[in-house]
């Protein structure tokens, strides 16, 4: 029976929410291990699962995933004005009891949600964004900032962010200086291309100030002459889109 022809339901809602797991695995992998626990239903044999353990009040679905110090997560999938039942709500207090994150979810867009909560990172970029932006050969653009150029800084500092042409250049170029110098410059010029100066200086005077900066690492022989020119070019582009998104 195909999925548009079966009336809506908690069977159809599960159904739409794998569905959707399915398609985004190739961003969060751990989303294969999200299951179903078929434990609901009447049934001739249900003496005999009983036996085997079926049990009643475990909830529907189950992500065996560690996050933010749980165990995993439960969800009991509901729909219209069905609600958790005494022993759905007794096990669920019994999961919590043992470090598991339990919800009640009605519909797939809710249980949607309450996932990437669950495995939302302080501190990240959301994760309903990683899952919007381009994906190729396992790596993400990013969320890019107003300017076009550079990606949000929490992009660029995750593991799977392919760096724009721009961010490529200064990482290239900025290769003898150091990490931490690198990512600080990188940092200032993607703000200039938000319009967002260092702080007490306007757009124009953080220009000069990374023009300067660059000046002192060909100084300290961190940096050639031809790479400093190639960064200040990024920035004088960075400069001219910012214009537009000043602060």
């Amino acid at each position: 029976m195909k999925l548009s022809n079966m009336k809506r339901s908690e069977t159809t809602e599960q159904i739409l929410l794998f569905c959707w797991a399915k398609s985004c695995e190739y961003v969060l992998p751990c989303l294969s291990l999200l299951y179903h626990v078929p434990n609901e239903g009447k049934r001739t044999n249900g003496n005999v699962l009983k036996a085997a353990g079926l049990k009643k009040g475990v909830p529907d679905i189950c992500l065996p995933v560690p996050s933010k110090g749980s165990h995993g997560l439960y969800i009991e999938m509901k729909y219209g004005k069905n609600k958790a039942t005494k022993e759905q709500e007794r096990y669920m207090e019994l999961l919590r009891q043992q470090g598991y994150q339990t919800q009640v979810c009605y519909g797939a867009a809710e249980a949607k949600e309450a996932i990437l909560a669950y495995l939302q990172e302080p501190g990240q970029t959301p994760l309903k964004d990683c899952l919007e932006t381009p994906w190729a050969d396992g790596k993400c653009y990013g969320v890019l900032l107003p300017g076009r150029m550079f990606a949000k800084e929490t992009c660029r500092k995750c593991e799977k962010h392919a760096p724009t042409k721009w961010e490529e250049a200064i990482g290239r170029h900025m290769a003898a200086a150091g990490e931490a110098v690198k990512e600080a410059l990188l940092k200032v010029i993607a703000d200039i291309s938000e319009g967002v100066p260092m702080p007490g200086l306007t757009l124009e005077e953080t220009l000069e100030a990374v023009n300067k900066n660059l000046a002192l690492l060909v100084e300290k022989k961190q940096l050639q002459i031809e790479g400093s020119a190639a960064i200040l070019s990024i920035a004088m582009e960075a400069y001219e889109r910012g214009k537009g998104w000043e602060k």
